[in-house]
C-alpha cells in the first residue's frame, strides 16, 4: 500500500520576526515527491514512481483537473522515462521512496497539455480556522498539535500552498475570538492579520453536524480595498464532510484552484509581448540576476535586454498570457518592487531616471533583491 509523504514541502513554521516582511513564499522541491512503501519490490517501486510523479504534476500545476489530462494520463503510463533519480530512506520505522523528476520535462509537458503551469513564488496564506475537534470550539494556533493541524501539514505539501497560523497570543487574542470567525467579522480578523504579513487570510470553521462534518470558508485580501464599504470574500465554499480530514482537504484545495485562476498561466497560443524596465540597476551582477530571475518565470516565454540607458534597463518579453499575468506575478514577489508603491513609503530612494522613466508607459520596476 502507498501514500504520500508529508515533508517535501512543509507548512510554514511561524517565522522569528514578526516585523520582517513575509509577502509571498518560495516554493522549493517541485521536482520531487515521496511515498510509503512496503518493500523495495520492482513492482511496487514503479507504482511508487507513478503516485510521485501525480504528486509532482499536482504540485506544478495547482489543479485537480491535470490528472485527468490526457497527456498527463499518457505520460503516467511511463512517468519513470522523466525521472531523474529515486532512492529509499526511513522514518519512525515506516519505508519511503523518494522521486525526482526532470523539471523542465514537466513544466514542457504541462505547456503542451494546455495546462495552467504555477511558479515557485507563491502567496502565503494566514488561516484562521474555528475547529470543534474535541468537543470545544476553538482556534487553530500555530504551536497546535492536533489532527486536524497535520492534515493541514499534509494538504499543504501535496498542492504546494504556503500556509501559516496565528500564534494565538495576547495580542491576537485579544483581537480575535471564535465568534468573530464564526461570525465573519472581517474587519477584526484582517487587522489582527497586518502583523503576519501573508498575502491573504482565509476564515474557516469546522464543525460536527450529527454524522458528519460541515465545513465554511471565506478568502479574503490582506488589506480593504479603499473604496469598499466592507470586505468581501474573493471566494467562498461550504459543505459537508465524512470526517475533519475531508473538510480541511476540501478548504485547502478551494484556495489553491483561486490562485492557481490567478498567478497560474497557461499557453495562451497568442503572440503576446510587451516591455518592462528596472531601474537602478547599478552593476552587471545585478543586471545578470534580474535576467535569470525573469527566464524563470511562468508568465514569460523568453526576455532579452532591448536597451540600456544609464541604470535602466528595458527589457523585451514574449508572454505565455498576457500583460495582466504578467504584472500580477510580479507584485507578489516581495524581491520586485514599483516606484508606483514605493515612492508613497520611501520618497527619498528613486534615482533621477527612475521619475523620468515612470513618466513614460512602460511598467517600471525596481529589483530589492533578498
Amino acid at each position: 500500500m502507498l501514500k504520500f509523504i508529508l515533508g517535501i514541502f512543509v507548512i510554514f513554521p511561524f517565522l522569528a520576526s514578526l516585523s520582517a516582511a513575509v509577502h509571498a513564499a518560495d516554493v522549493n522541491s517541485l521536482d520531487e515527491a515521496a511515498v510509503s512503501i512496503e518493500s523495495r519490490a520492482t513492482t511496487l517501486r514503479s507504482e511508487g514512481i507513478k503516485q510521485a510523479f501525480e504528486a509532482v504534476i499536482l504540485k506544478n500545476s495547482g489543479t485537480q483537473a491535470a490528472l485527468t489530462n490526457p497527456l498527463v494520463q499518457k505520460q503516467l503510463k511511463s512517468a519513470s522515462s522523466l525521472m531523474t533519480q529515486y532512492g529509499y530512506f526511513e522514518d519512525a520505522g515506516e519505508l519511503y521512496l523518494k522521486v525526482n523528476f526532470d523539471h523542465k520535462r514537466i513544466i514542457r509537458l504541462l505547456r503542451e497539455a494546455g495546462l495552467p503551469v504555477w511558479g515557485k513564488q507563491r502567496p502565503l496564506t494566514l488561516v484562521w480556522l474555528v475547529i470543534n475537534e474535541n468537543g470545544d470550539r476553538e482556534i487553530l494556533s500555530d504551536g497546535a498539535a492536533s489532527s486536524s493541524r497535520n492534515t493541514f501539514d499534509s494538504e499543504s505539501s501535496s498542492r504546494a500552498v504556503p500556509l501559516l497560523f496565528p500564534l494565538m497570543d495576547l495580542d491576537d487574542s485579544m483581537k480575535v475570538g471564535v465568534n468573530d470567525i464564526r461570525g465573519r467579522f472581517t474587519d477584526n480578523v484582517a487587522n489582527a492579520s497586518l502583523r503576519y504579513q501573508a498575502n491573504y487570510f482565509l476564515m474557516a470553521t469546522i464543525e460536527p453536524q450529527g454524522a458528519v462534518y460541515q465545513y465554511q470558508m471565506g478568502l479574503y485580501p490582506r488589506e480593504k480595498d479603499p473604496q469598499a464599504l466592507q470586505m468581501t470574500s474573493l471566494i467562498n465554499s461550504s459543505g459537508e464532510a465524512a470526517t475533519i480530514e475531508d473538510a480541511v482537504t476540501a478548504i485547502v484545495a478551494a484556495t489553491s484552484e483561486y490562485y492557481v485562476g490567478q498567478y497560474a498561466i497557461a499557453d495562451s497560443g497568442e503572440r503576446n509581448t510587451t516591455k518592462i524596465a528596472f531601474v537602478d540597476v547599478t552593476d552587471i551582477k545585478q543586471l545578470v540576476v534580474i535576467e535569470r530571475y525573469l527566464a524563470q518565470l511562468s508568465a514569460i516565454k523568453s526576455a532579452s535586454i532591448a536597451s540600456i540607458q544609464g541604470q535602466r534597463v528595458e527589457f523585451n518579453l514574449a508572454l505565455f498570457g498576457d500583460e495582466a499575468d504578467l504584472h500580477r506575478l510580479l507584485s507578489l514577489d516581495p524581491q520586485v518592487g514599483t516606484f508606483e508603491s514605493n515612492n508613497q513609503q520611501n520618497q527619498g530612494y528613486s534615482s533621477v531616471e527612475a521619475i523620468e522613466a515612470s513618466q513614460k508607459e512602460t511598467q517600471i520596476y525596481y529589483w530589492k533583491g533578498q
